[in-house]
């Protein structure tokens, strides 16, 4: 694409074509030096612009990044040594990144605006090399768009400072696997490697480990999404961020944990199906529409409500071991 000019290149223009009329309309010398040596500084600018190839990009952003994280797209620059000067990365609304290369490369750094929660798409971009005073531009190369997906911040929370139903269960191993439960005699087909040898010894006969498999307790977390009952719309951020902390030291903790909105919006964390409450967290909005009913019949011994300081409703029949207003 051939070099086209910019506003400050079309105010050059402009200064380049009156101060050669003012020159030679008032026989002003001086005006037509100035007016000379613009066209210089234009000519100059098109020889700076209209070298070197094609260049290539690739963007490349993590699928998920939490709110308020300081983080960035990089678009990674394949042009030659030569080449390297002036590019810069332009958005579709006509923002420009430099282009910089240090010791991990050619590339730009496109900040990724994580003030809220959902779905991000970035670019695409063209690659532009310009010259020294922004007087000329020629586009050279484009990159591709990526989507990013805002999730929830997950903050460190204290086993401690949570209710019973996630304490009990903290810190245990035999969680969700086989633990022993008695001894019994020996019947064929047991393995022998199952064999108390102490105690067979003891009644003559052998005797084996009894095995049963343990139930991995799970934990339903219940997010109220009805306005009324936030004071604010920070309220509710909050409360999402909140309720992704908890799910998260729960899982790691041992507990399947359900998350649920009082929508009727359900996912599910643990046993490698961590990121579906992360994205069910991320898209989730307030609404005053929506009545998920079977709320109301919850196991009132494992179900943690989270919700704001505003009005109460419905939700506030829910079954629930504990109502927590982060």
């Amino acid at each position: 694409m051939s070099a086209r000019l910019t506003g400050r290149g079309w105010g050059v223009v402009a200064v380049l074509i009156g101060s050669i009329a003012l020159g030679f309309a008032l026989r002003y010398p001086e005006a037509v030096g100035i007016g000379m040596g613009t066209l210089v500084l234009l000519v100059v600018a098109y020889f700076l612009v209209s070298g070197g190839g094609p260049v290539w990009a690739t963007a490349t952003a993590q699928p998920r990044v939490e709110r308020r994280a300081d983080t960035a797209v990089r678009v990674d620059v394949d042009a030659a040594r030569a080449h390297r000067r002036g590019l810069r990365l332009v958005a579709p609304g006509a923002l420009a990144h430099p282009v910089v290369w240090d010791e991990t490369g050619i590339h730009a750094d496109v900040p990724i605006p994580t003030q809220r929660r959902g779905p991000v798409s970035l670019g695409p971009w063209s690659l532009e090399r310009v010259d020294p005073w922004g007087l000329l531009r020629r586009r050279v190369g484009e990159a591709e768009g990526v989507a990013v997906l805002v999730i929830p911040r997950v903050r460190p929370v204290s086993l401690a400072t949570l209710p019973s139903a996630l304490a009990d269960f903290g810190g245990s191993a035999e969680m969700g696997t086989t633990t022993f439960a008695t001894l019994r005699e020996y019947v064929v087909g047991d393995e022998l490697r199952h064999v108390h040898w102490r105690s067979s010894a003891k009644t003559g006969t052998l005797m084996m480990r009894q095995y049963i498999d343990v139930t991995r307790p799970r934990i339903t977390l219940v997010l109220v999404v009805e306005e009324r009952a936030y004071t604010s719309e920070d309220e509710f951020e909050g409360a999402v961020d909140f309720l992704a902390s908890l799910a998260a030291v729960a899982s790691s903790s041992g507990l399947d944990v359900d998350v649920c909105t009082t929508t009727g919006e359900r996912a599910s964390h643990g046993g490698g199906r961590s990121s579906a409450v992360l994205d069910l967290l991320a898209l989730v909005e307030q609404g005053s529409s929506g009545v998920d009913t079977r709320l109301l019949r919850a196991h009132r011994a494992t179900t943690v409500v989270v919700r704001g300081h505003g009005s109460m409703g419905w939700w506030d029949r829910i079954p629930a071991l504990s109502v927590l207003r982060p």
